[in-house]
């Protein structure tokens, strides 16, 4: 769906349902460059569960105009007051990469509307380095290719797909030419500049679901373990497949996401 928000086209995808926010809700957030169509096979597989599904393009990225936001924080308080505009409550949150940042301060912002997050190939640091900062800048379709390279296993290196006619590596790199120009480097410097995470991990007091990549070269399986290790209370799976675990392992993820979610009722 489109509305105006903040005074900019908004894209929001539901999954193919209308929006029932008297449901509980599932927030899906997008990575780097990314958009709402980087968790197509999970909107559409839980808006059919009966859950109410968001999965909103951010600002200048697929659908949604506007600014990029520039810190992870500002992300944050922009979901935050789109919760709002929006009047959903028992929200659960997950994230895939940066949007696993922007999940972890939206922690600290959402109180009695917040009921579990789940984070997705993700970490409490994201760095990045400055070969990537400097060529989002100079030249963001050729730093879009490789991060779609470098961020697919080895199911993306062989068009190994279970979709049929589905190119990973297709898919990947039209849904970063979705996006303006400039989204890009604010999203990688945003994930490179971002330091709270150890402290936000430590604070949460939800449930937390963490699913994991064996080959994710992005964020890697090291940095998700040491990750997990800050939560409390944090179920954790690892699949065999590189960062964009969405895409690659999506009836996996959504096994793993709806037994996760079952438990909460």
């Amino acid at each position: 769906m489109i509305i105006n928000f903040k005074g900019a086209k908004t894209y929001i995808g539901t999954g193919g349902k209308s929006l029932d926010n008297t449901k509980k809700t599932l927030c899906f957030l997008h990575g780097s460059g990314q958009n709402h169509l980087s968790f197509i096979q999970q909107a559409r597989f839980f808006a059919y569960k009966g859950y109410s599904v968001i999965a909103p393009d951010m600002p200048a990225h697929g659908f949604s105009d506007g600014n990029p936001c520039k810190s992870i924080k500002e992300n944050a308080d922009w979901i935050s007051d789109l919760l709002v505009d929006l009047k959903l409550k028992n929200v659960v949150v997950i994230g895939h990469s940066q949007g696993c940042l922007v999940a972890l301060e939206l922690n600290r912002i959402l109180k009695s509307t917040l009921e579990a997050l789940i984070f997705v190939a993700g970490s409490n640091e994201i760095p990045v380095n400055k070969f990537l900062l400097d060529l989002s800048k100079e030249n963001p379709q050729k730093a879009s290719q490789m991060m779609v390279t470098w961020g697919h296993g080895i199911d993306g290196d062989m068009s190994i797909n279970k979709w049929p006619g589905h190119s990973h590596y297709g898919e990947g790199n039209n849904i970063m030419c979705m996006n303006k120009s400039t989204a890009l480097r604010y999203d990688l410097h945003s994930c490179n500049d971002y330091s709270d995470g150890i402290d936000a991990a430590k604070n949460i007091k939800v449930p937390a679901l963490a699913v994991l990549a064996k080959n994710d070269q992005m964020t890697p399986l090291k940095s998700g373990l040491k990750f997990v290790e800050l939560i409390k209370n944090c179920e954790t799976h690892t699949l065999d497949c590189g960062h964009f675990l969405p895409s690659e392992r999506p009836m996996e993820l959504n096994s793993i996401i709806n037994s996760f979610l079952l438990k909460l009722k």
